[in-house]
């Protein structure tokens, strides 16, 4: 039987990189399907494999020599990039930075491309989370904030109900942000699943991938909520 490998980044402590991949929602007739962290490729698992690169954002310079390898090992095998996107740590990018980001170095020698990104010239294909059968539970709204953070980039607001994405449950997390009637978060698919929730969502990026959205959340710069400890408008006082 023909095999697949899909690449993308194994941490348990992120639930966005654990459930962007698209073997979980996909199945392949006729073909086994493995997964494997693309930060420890080993060249001889990959031989004559068809091999699947994505979710997440591995378009990320520490994963460049990964891609490499992955080149390197495509004889007889097909090469797909699948809902993966650009990720530029820094503050904030204008549409023509976004658009002349360098896919070209990443993906050159694939057969098939999907980009997540919406401001690309490939074929934009969203993260494959979105395929997850928890959205298709209805949720009540319980409160007006409610505030999920990335682990590494955390939102110091008090008084609102409070989660990071250091979690592997994702139906914990769907209930947590369908909870709030809007969504103030530092978490790409903190900022996508409660988009795809029909919440409203402000996002307070910390790398590229947030303005490549599709549907673009509100957005507050991290100058402004890091440095400045800016006051909220919305609020009759500083939560920070």
């Amino acid at each position: 039987m023909k095999s697949i490998i899909n690449y993308h980044v194994i941490d348990s402590t992120n639930v966005g990189d654990l459930f962007s991949v698209p073997a979980k929602y996909f199945t392949f007739p006729g073909y086994t399907v493995e997964q494997a962290d693309i930060r420890t490729i080993n060249l001889e698992d990959a031989r004559d494999k068809h091999i699947i690169v994505g979710g997440g954002g591995l378009l990320y310079s520490p994963f460049l020599q990964s891609f490499s390898k992955l080149v390197e090992s495509k004889a007889r095998t097909k090469l797909i990039a699948w809902g993966i996107g650009q990720q530029l740590y820094g503050n904030s990018y204008t549409l023509a930075e976004l658009q002349n980001f360098d896919y070209s170095q990443y993906l050159e020698n694939f057969d098939l491309i999907g980009v997540r990104d919406f401001v690309n010239k490939y074929n934009w294909v969203p993260c494959a989370s979105c395929m997850h059968p928890a959205f298709d539970k209805k949720r009540e709204i319980k409160h007006e904030f409610v505030v999920f953070s990335h682990k590494k980039f955390q939102i110091k607001i008090r008084n609102f109900p409070k989660m990071t994405n250091n979690n592997q449950n994702i139906e914990e997390i769907l209930d947590f942000l369908g909870s709030g009637e809007t969504i103030l978060t530092s978490s790409y698919h903190g900022a996508y699943w409660g988009t795809l929730l029909g919440r409203k969502v402000l996002c307070f990026p910390f790398s590229s991938k947030f303005y490549t959205l599709k549907h673009t959340p509100a957005i507050l710069p991290v100058q402004k909520w890091v440095q400045q400890k800016i006051k909220f408008s919305l609020f009759s006082k500083t939560f920070f």
